[in-house]
């Protein structure tokens, strides 16, 4: 049978939208020795003996205090919304071994700020993709804009108005999408305006707003939005990617290679010789991985950089720098594509041997029959199979006549670990 006092170390209390003191609440306070919450949370409590500590911007510093803490000591850890939707319930939750977390939290759930606006604005959610700008350094604007229906936490680096300004960015055919706009819910100064993003991006909000992107159908041409709303399109068109040079992996070809890696949802991909980043931005479009490319060219770089914001990709890391230098300092792969490196390849797969995942699918494109013959006598690796990719493109002749004109022979290794 369940008491009203705290037995367990820590006590993660959700407190909603709308404040309230609860007899829970007040016999929480009552046994804590200390109050983890907002200063605006604690101005609301009634009068108690605990010692009250802010929840600052070292949150995950604050998470360590309180789990050393709590070996003698009661804690009660005050979250606005739901303590585990993007709040710092999570945050001590996943620092604590799971065979732990048993005997250590009790757990107090409540709603959160997104549902009670969809309740607020009679909208239905079971459908929406839930984001949150909180402390990203990146927005995910790709698949924020591609949401049918999405809801965002804004945060201080992008409160709402700045996300639209984003979203727009990245896709301008959306000005006249309609959105909500929320902030202040369920208190004197709560405020809710459904409008177009083009009138949001004007509107001053707070850290703690709420943007809401209402259905909306997007039929731009060879996009990433284009893809996902209307079917699953591999090799986007090279006219999207700023290039040097017409250095690419043609579209047919890497529609190619992304069907051989069998892609899947999460992990960790890199992209070696990135050249204008095709391969690893379709990649980081089409899934969560998240992708590493290494190009050593600067100018190219500044190439991948534009090509990115211009999809709107956030996990994706440009790398500056030598191949081999910087393999070691990454995060084991699963995937990798070597597109460059030229006569270092025996040397790039040897390192790619060392420091990728177990299993893991390594392809490697080359058009140069000097590069087909350093490939095909390298055996440190396990061969899976060996591609040889001939296109030819119908091309017009004096007006009159028609001929197929072959592409360069491209050649593919597949290997694994």
């Amino acid at each position: 049978m369940q008491t009203n006092h705290q037995e367990k170390p820590i006590c993660i209390y959700s407190c909603g939208i709308e404040f309230s003191v609860t007899e829970k609440l007040l016999h929480l306070l009552e046994n804590a020795d200390y109050i983890y919450g907002s200063k605006k949370l604690f101005a609301l409590l009634p009068k108690h003996h605990a010692e009250e500590i802010a929840i600052s911007a070292k949150a995950q510093e604050q998470a360590k205090d309180i789990l050393a803490l709590a070996k003698d000591k009661k804690i009660l850890v005050l979250c606005s919304g739901d303590s585990l939707y993007h709040g710092f319930g999570s945050t001590l939750i996943n620092l604590c071994p799971k065979e732990k977390q048993e005997n250590l939290f009790e757990i107090i759930p409540n709603i959160t700020a997104f549902q009670a606006l969809c309740t607020k604005c009679r909208l239905p959610w079971q459908e929406a993709e839930l984001f949150t700008a909180h402390f990203q350094k990146e927005l995910p604007v790709r698949k924020m804009a591609n949401s049918k229906l999405a809801i965002i936490y804004g945060g201080s680096k992008y409160p709402a108005q700045v996300i639209a300004q984003e979203i727009l960015e990245f896709s301008p055919q959306q000005e006249n999408r309609q959105g909500i706009f929320a902030e202040n819910l369920g208190i004197q100064d709560e405020k809710i305006l459904e409008t177009s993003l083009k009138e949001i991006t004007a509107l001053n909000a707070c850290p703690t707003s709420i943007l809401v992107l209402l259905p909306f159908e997007n039929t731009e041409e060879n996009s990433l939005v284009h893809q996902k709303e209307n079917c699953l399109t591999l090799g986007l068109s090279e006219e999207i990617f700023s290039k040097e040079n017409n250095l690419i992996t043609a579209a047919d070809c890497r529609a190619i290679i992304l069907s051989r890696f069998c892609l899947e949802k999460d992990g960790i991909f890199w992209d070696l010789g990135a050249g204008s980043g095709s391969v690893g931005l379709e990649v980081a479009g089409l899934t969560n991985m998240q992708v590493f490319a290494v190009e050593k060219n600067e100018n190219r770089i500044e190439h991948i950089k534009y090509n990115k914001q211009k999809l709107g990709i956030s996990n994706y890391t440009a790398i500056c720098g030598d191949i081999l230098e910087t393999i070691p300092t990454l995060p084991k792969a699963n995937k990798i594509f070597i597109g460059g490196g030229g006569k270092d390849l025996p040397a790039i797969l040897d390192r790619c041997k060392e420091y990728a995942q177990e299993n893991a699918r390594i392809i490697v494109s080359c058009v140069t029959l000097e590069t087909y013959h350093a490939l095909y006598q390298y055996n440190n690796l396990n061969r899976l199979d060996l591609l040889q990719i001939n296109i030819s493109s119908e091309q017009e002749i004096a007006k009159n006549y028609h001929h197929f004109k072959p592409n360069n022979t491209v050649y593919l290794f597949i290997f694994q670990k």
